[in-house]
Order: structure tokens, then sequence, then C-alpha cells
């Protein structure tokens, strides 16, 4: 006999992937990508409301059923129920293996109404994918289908793009790209610098219409319609235009929002377009911290790095948590390595080692002291913004040499500690 989608003739019929467990403790297991079958039609709700899934009014899931799912491969995974069901589905997956984890995304209504949603994931992890309805609308059967999304990335600069079809407005999308992250990296609605750039993007991506990074500031001083006023969401310099004949015009008036077409010319648009169907997420080389956590200092705290950028294309470090009135100076390394009990402290960065100090040579002097809120305030007038350090194209001898885009180089602070012990703090490994 031919097997059918109902759960209580699978024991006949053998095993068949997908459908869906009604017990959140037993999930069914998902291998890798595909489209897998699903039936709610007399499944429990056992899954509670979180406040991150609250749309239309409500953050439950009824009729729900569970997968597990292991990503064979980093990147984006993206789930969804679009045109495969008839059933008002709803959707949410948790970070692990068991239930109670956090939920990472939800989904409801994206596609008529249909769901789908979109989250970071690496090689060999491990997710709980929840699949229900509406509350009060019935269940039902359909196709759910999991896929790892790839960004595309541009060897020339290191940057990361990815479309995601879902049709939302501006500000929603926006807020979609800079949830996601991709190798460690947060992303936000592309920003186009150059001529080079945006025909990178037309080559490489497909899409139709789609939400880009640049918005119209009303209350700007520079502010006039229809050209006025209009900047990047990442706060760079806007110079570069791809703006069709007659856009933008602000016709009719509120078109505030850009959005790129196939060819790359731009055109302004209300933020709740209708016809805008997806949206362009970059993810740019940035840094990505090792050799965490680092030890405490003697007051208790681990010294940690962030990096910032206070304009000019500087790339700037900070340093907080550290025993106030100590110094401490930047180290960088082409490599990190395994932690190297120094002192009180790891030493994780791989020889040649450089040293960001006064005989490093004219503007490579981070040294600085650590104030009363333990941040680290520079002495050598070798940071734009008092504290940090503003890290210069010129490496410190060794490693010597230039820091050259698409090169990656690792940092620490070296610190003295209370009772002049040396310490450290965590590592920053940035791809410039």
């Amino acid at each position: 006999m031919r097997c059918s989608y109902v759960l209580t003739v699978l024991l006949t019929c053998g095993p068949l992937l997908g459908q869906g467990a009604d017990d959140c403790s037993n999930p069914t297991v998902l291998p890798g990508e595909g489209v897998f079958p699903f039936d709610t039609t007399s499944a429990t709700t056992d899954g509670a409301p979180d406040a991150a899934c609250l749309q239309f009014g409500t953050a439950q899931i009824e009729r729900d059923v569970w997968f597990s799912w292991t990503a064979p491969a980093a990147g984006l995974a993206r789930v969804e129920t679009c045109g495969a069901t008839a059933v008002d589905t709803r959707l949410a997956a948790y970070q692990g293996a068991t239930c109670g984890g956090p939920v990472l995304a939800c989904a409801d209504d994206d596609c008529g109404l249909q769901s789908s949603l979109t989250f970071a994931c690496d090689a060999g992890e491990t997710f709980l994918l929840r699949l229900g309805s509406y509350p009060g609308t019935p269940g039902g059967t359909g196709s759910l289908t999991v896929s790892v999304l790839a960004p595309v990335i541009d060897a020339a600069t290191g940057h990361a793009y990815l479309v995601v079809t879902k049709q939302l407005d501006w500000y929603t999308a926006r807020d979609a790209a800079s949830a996601l992250v991709f190798q460690g990296q947060a992303g936000h609605l592309v920003t186009i610098g150059d001529q080079a750039e945006r025909d990178f993007l037309v080559s490489s991506l497909t899409f139709d219409r789609a939400w880009i990074g640049l918005e119209q500031d009303t209350s700007s001083s520079i502010y006039s319609e229809p050209a006025g006023g209009w900047g990047w969401v990442t706060g760079e310099i806007f110079s570069f235009t791809s703006w069709r004949a007659g856009e933008p015009n602000d016709s009719p008036a509120g078109e505030n929002h850009a959005e790129m077409f196939a060819d790359g010319t731009w055109n302004d648009a209300e933020f709740f377009s209708g016809v805008v169907g997806a949206y362009i997420v970059e993810f740019e080389p940035g840094a990505l911290a090792f050799c965490q956590p680092a030890n405490p200092s003697s007051v208790g705290t681990p010294v940690t790095l962030a990096d910032s950028g206070p304009g000019g294309g500087v790339y700037h470090l900070e340093a907080t948590g550290g025993p106030p009135g100590e110094f401490g100076i930047f180290l960088v390394a082409a490599l990190p390595s395994a932690p190297v009990t120094v002192s009180a402290g790891n030493l994780c960065l791989a020889p040649p080692l450089g040293r960001y100090t006064q005989t490093a040579g004219p503007g490579l002097d981070s040294i600085g002291q650590f104030d009363s809120a333990g941040r680290l305030n520079n002495f050598a007038g070798t940071s734009s913004v008092g504290s940090g350090f503003d890290v210069p194209a010129v490496l410190p001898s060794p490693p010597g040499g230039l820091i050259l885009p698409g090169s990656t180089w690792c940092f620490q602070l070296w610190y003295r500690d209370v009772g002049g012990v040396s310490n450290f703090s965590d590592g920053l490994a940035v791809t410039f």
C-alpha cells in the first residue's frame, strides 16, 4: 500500500523524512537541506509563547510540531513554508538541541499567510525548529523547505553580501539585516561606496528590487527635496550615487528611502513600499575576539578590547576593565597562538610580535594609563578620541611592513597589574 502522511500510519509504512513531532523533547531529525513534509492536523500546543515572537497581537504558536536540524555548512539558514501549504503557519528557530533554548528568529505572514525566517548558522550547529499555526486557525499538511544561504564574498575587499528575498518595509529590513551574523560580523543594509562595489553587486547577486542602506534625514541641516540629506545607515561618507534618470524625485511626497534595481540604479521610495521584495545585507571585515575570557586583573575583571571607528578611515582600539592607575601598551602579530602564561596573564599572539611603544617610531606609541573607570587613556597623542589607540598603516618592527587591505592582524593589550606583574587583555583578530 502507499504510505499517507498521517502520523498514525508511519508505524506500518516505515519512517518518512519530515512530518514533525508533537513533542519538543523528541523532535523529528531533518537530514540537512531539502523539502520536508509536515502535518499539524492533530498536533497539540506544547511550546511556550515568547516575547521575541510577538506579532499581530500574540506571541504563541499553536498546533506546533518540532524538528531538529543540524547545519551542514556555515552561512545563513532559511526555513520557509512559502507556497507549500494552505495552513496559516508560524515558525520559530531555537538555539541548541534541547527544549527551552533561546529564540533566534520567529516569522509570521511573510508570504501571504505562510512564513519564512533566516538566522546565522555554523557547520555542525544544531537548532530546534518549531512549526505551527496562528492561534485560532486550523492545522494541516504541507512542506517545509530548509536551506543554507552562502553570502557572496568580494575577494578584492573581503566584504560579503547576501540577498534576502522577503517583502518588508525599509525599517524592518534594516533591523533584520543588523540581526544577521556571518563569520562573526553583524550585517547591515548594504552601503555602496563606488562604481566597483555597485558593479560587483549587479554581477554577483540576483534580485529585482531590493532595499539598500540609504535614507534621507529630514532633520539634517542639508535636507532638501528631493536630493538633500541622503546618508548611509553606517554613517560613512555619502559621495557615490547611482540614481536612475529622474530620481530621486520625492513623488509621491515622503519617498525618503532607497531601493536598487537589478541594473544597479537607485530609486527613492516610501518606506512601506509594497513593490520592494528583497533587501541586501552587507557583512564588512572586522574584528573577531579570541583568547577569551582573559585572566582577571587585580580588580577582579578581565581587560577587554573593542574596536570603533572615530571617522576619517581610522581604525581604533579601546581597552576597558583595567586596574586604575596602571599602564598598558598594544601588541600586534599576524597570527594568534595557543595561550602562553606570562606572569598573571595569557599571551595569545604568535611571534614575531610587534609592540606599539615610543621606540617603535613616529605615531606608533600606544602607551596609556587606566582611569578610575578602568578605561585606558592615551598619553602619546596617538588617539583621535583621547583614549585607546588609532592603529596606523605602518607596523612596528617586528613584524614590520604595512597593514594592507584584505590582510588580518591580531591585537592584545599588555598592561602592568597591581604589584608590578604582567597581565594581558583578550585578543581581536581584525581583517582590514
